[in-house]
């Protein structure tokens, strides 16, 4: 894992880098007085903690210069003023820090930021996965009672949501479950699920019939939420298309 730290107070970057290496001391680390360095082409991070007042291109610039390349690095800004907390969320930043911050709260914020980058190099691997002549191959590992299981994700009928526990009813074995975000659950199941209900997001493979209050799926009955109808009409819809074209 990279971490880079964009900050023209050489006092902050040093306190930065030591705080990181407490947390951990395998994370690569580069410094940069100026967002230069970050906007080179070759720039690539995994987590960037950035100054927003700086001389030449300030980090909230430099930050939107990022984002319209669609770099996914974390970004956690580092800054003497509130003001610009707003925007730092317009921009896709995981958290905001502000001078001068407390050693515990700053590696508190590594460590969270470390966790975010991890689940997303995960997703992206498992995204990467390509399918086969026999079907969807994608899969994720979960802890499930203290074994990491493999789930294959075409073979999840639906997931059920209890704030983070998720029960994943399958359609081979008996359910799954663990502890996780629904967004990245969400995130890794692509097109083929749709979040039919806050408590609900299912594979549009199984569905067997469906009207404005339920979906019926396998032997389950799901709830539609007020509102997601229209959107599931759509996406069922979108499915087979997708389905007729392969």
């Amino acid at each position: 894992m990279k971490l880079t730290i964009c900050d023209d107070e050489k006092r902050i970057r040093e306190l930065i880098e030591e705080a990181v290496r407490e947390v951990s001391e395998s994370i690569e680390i580069e410094c940069f007085a100026d967002a230069k360095g970050i906007l080179s082409p070759s720039f690539d991070a995994d987590i960037l903690f950035l100054d927003i007042e700086m001389a030449g291109i300030d980090g909230m610039k430099a930050a939107r210069l990022l984002r319209a390349e669609e770099k996914k690095t974390v970004l956690v800004f580092v800054t003497a003023l509130e003001e610009y907390v707003f925007q730092a969320f317009d921009v896709g930043a995981f958290q905001y820090l502000v001078k001068p911050f407390d050693r515990n709260k700053l590696r508190e914020v590594i460590k969270k930021a470390i966790e975010q980058a991890e689940e997303q190099s995960y997703i992206e691997k498992v995204l990467s996965q390509r399918e086969t002549e026999t079907g969807i191959t994608r899969s994720m590992i979960v802890k499930s009672g203290g074994t990491n299981t493999r789930v294959i994700l075409s073979e999840i009928v639906y997931a059920e949501i209890f704030d983070r526990r998720i029960v994943l009813h399958m359609a081979d074995r008996d359910h799954v479950e663990y502890y996780g975000r629904i967004s990245n659950l969400e995130s890794l199941a692509g097109k083929d699920f749709f979040r039919v209900h806050r408590a609900f997001l299912l594979n549009l493979a199984y569905v067997k019939s469906y009207d404005s209050k339920y979906v019926q799926v396998s032997d389950a009955e799901l709830p539609v939420a007020r509102g997601r109808y229209r959107e599931l009409v759509k996406a069922y819809l979108s499915y087979h298309t997708r389905r007729e074209n392969l």
